[in-house]
């Protein structure tokens, strides 16, 4: 993970998504009029919260096992 401090008190960090969820969201962030960037705020806010559904939603994904992607076709290909 990379960190670079801005003057704007944000900090740029890169991170690796899966293609096909990446694509899913894009999709549903347009229906939805949602960027990856406040998807992220949001979902911090959320999880570093004092309220009861930072509470819950910190459950939520501690509690969450990321599906392992199987992968078709032969190895070597």
């Amino acid at each position: 993970m990379t960190f670079i401090h801005m003057k704007n008190n944000k900090i740029a960090t890169t991170v690796k998504i899966e293609k096909e969820l990446y694509d899913s969201f894009k999709i549903l962030g347009i229906q939805n009029n949602l960027t990856l960037q406040t998807f992220v705020d949001k979902c911090i806010h959320l999880y570093v919260g004092n309220s009861s559904h930072s509470s819950s939603f910190r459950d939520l994904v501690n509690n969450f096992n990321v599906p392992i992607l199987i992968l078709t076709g032969s190895i070597g290909q």
